[in-house]
């Protein structure tokens, strides 16, 4: 069950101090414990996904179902799906053939923690487990189906994979639009996938569903944009994982620089709170998570 303090934030920093402690990981140990196939590999998947994190998109996804009057309790399977695929990333990510990347929110990534071939597999399953999950989401047949798809498209070849191809490959010649295609597959796809769940399950139009998409390219940007600037300005400390690895890479802060990079962030913002203004009194969580991914320190 939701921290019921998370439903009357007054202000973006007490929602900086309880995000983390988003309810969802009682659900995905549960989830976890029943892998019981190979205890290191059950153990290495416990500690991808338990060993903190910030649990943004399972908070997201349920501002989402907010919009429509949706009880969290009906979208659990879809939060712990996402966040299981996310961390299945993060353990892939870590990896020396990618990353290469030694620790992850102030620990020692799996790979480190474990060893590589077992940091694989625990990505792996962990991938697999994700769309087990959400197929067995207690919702109906068509909404699984179109859940299934859509979170499938944002994760595979069109989306989150193809994104870190294009980071790795570096070749988009330092062109804006093209590092923004690059975002939208690689954050923006599963984050946009978040912010239209509630509008999947709810069964609305078309049109809600793509501007609850759009909205959620939108925020994708943001959050990379300040994932760029913690990478820059940040430490380890405090932010949990390496610092300054991006220094080789183009990205839109330092292709914009720090001043222009604030300045679309702020519009950005700004059109994803036009955008929500229709769903009035059943925005304030959505909209408060906007504010806390623009001034987010870790």
């Amino acid at each position: 069950m939701l921290k019921q303090k998370l439903l009357t934030q007054p202000n973006v920093h007490s929602l900086d101090e309880v995000i983390s402690s988003f309810e969802i990981d009682s659900a995905i140990k549960k989830i976890i414990d029943e892998q019981t196939g190979a205890t290191r590999l059950q153990e290495a998947m416990a500690y991808a996904t338990l060993k903190g994190g910030k649990r943004f998109r399972p908070l997201l996804i349920k501002a989402s179902g907010d919009l429509f009057g949706i009880p969290f309790k009906d979208l659990v399977s879809v939060a712990v799906a996402v966040e299981i695929l996310h961390a299945y990333s993060l353990v892939h990510d870590d990896l020396p053939a990618m990353d290469d990347s030694d620790t992850r929110r102030g620990q020692p990534s799996c790979w480190r923690q474990f060893d590589e071939a077992t940091a694989i597999l625990a990505g792996d399953t962990l991938l697999t487990l994700a769309f087990e999950t959400l197929a067995s989401a207690p919702l109906s047949a068509p909404v699984c189906l179109e859940l299934v798809t859509k979170f499938a498209r944002a994760c595979g070849g069109n989306g989150m994979a193809a994104g870190q191809m294009l980071d790795i490959s570096q070749e988009h010649g330092g062109n804006l639009e093209k590092i923004e295609y690059l975002q939208k597959l690689k954050t923006g796809e599963l984050i946009a996938f978040c912010c239209e769940v509630g509008a999947i399950v709810a069964q609305a139009g078309p049109e809600v569903k793509k501007s609850l998409k759009e909205t959620g390219y939108k925020l994708g940007l943001i959050y990379q944009m300040t994932d760029d600037f913690l990478d820059l300005k940040g430490d380890v400390a405090s932010i949990g994982k390496p610092t300054h690895q991006d220094l080789d890479k183009v990205t839109i802060v330092s292709l914009l620089g720090y001043d222009k990079a604030r300045v679309m962030i702020d519009s950005y913002k700004n059109e994803i709170k036009d955008a929500l203004v229709g769903f009035g009194s059943k925005a304030p969580l959505f909209e408060e998570i906007v504010e806390w991914v623009v001034v987010r320190e870790g």
